[in-house]
């Protein structure tokens, strides 16, 4: 059987060059890891997969969750956004304040995991949008907003869309193994090095790929 829990949700955010500080950084993995929670307690009767790569070449943004239900593979992003009424009639809008970063198309995802899992009999179904408020006790609403090739989901609504989309059956194995080989592996440790005066850039952090998946609203959780 090849219903379980693979990888770890926000492997790719620790590093935070994307992040315009710190604490925007650490907001970004908490949608994830709110969303990790949820999910995981699907994993006896699915394949749930954290922090995918995007397979495509030379891009660098993840797929934050997968989940897999038979031959079914569900594409799964979480975000944490400012509190508020989201909307797109009049372009992409936070009450009437302009948001463009939110309509960002998901149906590159969509086509590129089709692409990748060709001959494996997947089925990748339209990729979910969970969003989560970045203030606790002030929530935000999302029922006029249209994401190109995304549903968007209300935080703890994506349960029953879970609870119906499990009812798939296990996992099939080879779709699963096929989607492990996209996991973001943890990276290792930096070897200690011992201090010498004349090295001056041994301490110096080492250089990691950037996230580009993230919108560039100057404090976009605020």
């Amino acid at each position: 059987m090849s219903n379980g829990i693979y990888g770890r949700a926000a492997t790719g955010l620790q590093d935070a060059s994307w992040a315009v500080n710190e604490s925007v950084a650490k907001i970004g993995a908490k949608g994830e890891q709110k969303t990790e929670m949820l999910l995981n307690g699907f994993a006896k009767k699915a394949a749930v997969l954290h922090d995918l790569r995007i397979p495509l070449p030379g891009f660098k943004a993840n797929i934050d969750h997968a989940v897999v239900s038979g031959k079914s593979v569900l594409l799964v992003d979480s975000k944490m956004w400012k509190p508020g009424f989201y909307w797109s009639l009049l372009g992409y809008r936070r009450g009437w304040e302009k948001a463009p970063h939110i309509g960002k198309s998901q149906e590159y995802v969509s086509t590129a995991m089709n692409s990748f899992l060709k001959g494996t009999g997947a089925k990748v179904l339209t990729p979910h949008l969970v969003v989560w408020s970045s203030r606790d006790g002030q929530p935000l609403s999302t029922w006029m907003l249209n994401v190109p090739g995304a549903e968007v989901v209300n935080g703890l609504r994506i349960v029953p869309v879970m609870k119906s989309f499990v009812r798939g059956g296990s996992a099939d194995p080879v779709i699963v193994r096929r989607l492990q080989e996209l996991l973001v592996r943890t990276p290792r440790p930096a070897r200690q090095q011992t201090a010498s005066w004349s090295d001056s850039g041994q301490f110096a952090a080492p250089s990691r790929p950037a996230r580009p998946d993230v919108y560039a609203d100057a404090d976009p959780f605020a």
